[in-house]
């Protein structure tokens, strides 16, 4: 059985995640819209708060589960 801690797959997301949010902090997308930053900070914030919550849980490869 391989085991992958579920951390590590939402850790992926959640860093993503922040470096868009921060290319949309630093104005260096095309749209410059103060809700889209509040958006995606709270996005960011969810994510790494998911990545806490499951940090002792791990996820099966084989079956799934």
């Amino acid at each position: 059985m391989i085991r992958i801690p579920y951390f590590v797959i939402i850790a992926i997301v959640a860093f993503n995640i922040t470096a868009f949010t921060f290319l949309l902090q630093m104005d260096f997308l095309i749209f410059h819209s103060v809700v889209a930053k509040i958006v995606c900070w709270l996005l960011t914030i969810g994510a790494w708060t998911l990545a806490y919550v499951y940090r002792n849980k791990t996820f099966d490869i084989r079956t799934g589960k």
